[in-house]
């Protein structure tokens, strides 16, 4: 007990400063800010960015959660080292309600955004969200990804839903594919930017698709240190394929990316 207890206090801070930036930026972000707590009393709504994209935020749910990282932290075009072009292809891997996604599409409007998410929950909110947007470069894709083709099981437990942390009561099934096999699927040749957040499954991922990284340009990525796998690792391995990488980590997750030196 004692040794958790510093940890739990360290937990709280942290996700109470980060609730007080995002109560402090929420008029700076949001058009309709007073319509921001609306989704914690169990009401949904529509959410509208100062720059003019909309979003569908269902009350009750983790939505407003991953809106407000997007909006707010913007954690993975932020950073600096991801460039987009009009006609860049994404690749979203867990696109969930489509928060990245939309903000992809938008800034590539003649290019295409392929939105990857394996769990049934997600994809009537990402197909209301293109909607909203008058999006039509978008490209919805219900599967999940791993180190082979079959069949695989979900967690279903809100933002953290997964096929590899297996702690919710309950589940769903999804189809399982691999990167090299989706992109033939898509007639995909190439990927300016393979953006991943799939709670876990990013290793077996990135282990079956040796043979397609020379075709993506750069990724952005949340990892969680598993079985072996740490952002060294990860990081000596996209080295070896060419990328330029950076990435921050803490001791239950983090952030990379990567990129291929222009020449």
């Amino acid at each position: 007990m004692r040794h958790r207890l510093p940890w739990k206090l360290i937990v709280f801070g942290s996700r109470l400063l980060t609730r007080i930036r995002y109560v402090l930026r929420i008029p700076r972000v949001f058009r309709n800010w007073w319509a921001c707590p609306l989704p914690k009393l169990g009401i949904d709504v529509v959410l509208e960015l100062r720059n003019g994209l909309r979003f569908s935020v269902r009350g009750g749910t983790d939505d407003l959660s991953v809106l407000n990282e997007a909006a707010m932290l913007n954690p993975y075009l932020g950073s600096g080292h991801i460039e987009l072009r009009q006609d860049s292809v994404v690749m979203d891997l867990g696109a969930n309600m489509g928060d990245f996604t939309i903000m992809a599409a938008a800034l590539c409007p003649l290019g295409r955004v392929y939105a990857v998410e394996p769990m049934s929950e997600y994809i009537p909110v990402l197909q209301t969200n293109t909607t909203l947007n008058l999006l039509s470069n978008i490209e919805i894709i219900q599967v999940a990804l791993g180190d082979h083709e079959g069949k695989t099981r979900l967690s279903i437990a809100g933002v953290q839903s997964s096929m590899y942390f297996d702690d919710a009561i309950n589940t769903e099934t999804a189809r399982l594919t691999t990167l090299p096999q989706l992109m033939r699927d898509c007639r995909i040749e190439q990927i300016d930017l393979l953006k991943m957040d799939c709670e876990g499954a990013e290793w077996e991922i990135l282990s079956a698709a040796h043979e397609v990284l020379p075709r993506i340009r750069q990724i952005c990525m949340e990892f969680h240190p598993a079985r072996g796998w740490t952002a060294e690792r990860l990081a000596a391995i996209l080295r070896e394929s060419g990328y330029e990488v950076w990435y921050t980590e803490s001791p239950w997750n983090g952030s990379l990316w990567a990129r291929r030196p222009t020449t």
